[in-house]
């Protein structure tokens, strides 16, 4: 009886342990998407495929804002592993990590009060769009 006791318990801190690691994965990579759809859109009128149109660029740079806040929290130590693309200069250089979403965050919030029109976002948005960049090429897995 006892075994059995031990076994389950060791059951279910394993599966609670996977379950945590798997939650925050799935958390970040929910709002890495989020921050992708935010900036399709945005993309396209910087490119002109698209009419400029504020109220998207806007809505667009919160969604950016907003998880540029909360994403450096959502990798722990003990997600390193898993259906990620997460590479290990992710917790190996965890101050530059969190430095490119605070630059993120910042670059966003001037953005969000400097876009007035065309010409506004296409002065401001690459400063935005550039640490999606500084982010991929040394913390991402391709």
């Amino acid at each position: 009886m006892r075994r059995v006791v031990v076994l389950a318990t060791l059951l279910a801190v394993g599966v609670g342990a996977a379950y945590a690691q798997s939650a925050a994965i799935g958390q970040r990579k929910d709002q890495f998407k989020a921050m992708g759809g935010a900036a399709g859109p945005i993309g396209k009128m910087l490119r002109g495929e698209d009419a400029f149109n504020l109220a998207t660029v806007q809505n667009g740079l919160r969604t950016i804002q907003a998880n540029a806040k909360t994403l450096p929290g959502l990798f722990p130590d003990d997600s390193k592993t898993g259906d990620t693309k997460a590479l290990p200069a992710i917790w190996q250089n965890k101050a530059k990590f969190t430095g490119i979403f605070t630059k993120l965050e910042a670059d966003a919030t001037a953005a969000l009060a400097a876009i007035k029109d065309e010409a506004s976002m296409k002065a401001e948005m690459p400063k935005v769009l550039g640490n999606c960049g500084a982010c991929h090429q040394e913390f991402r897995a391709r």
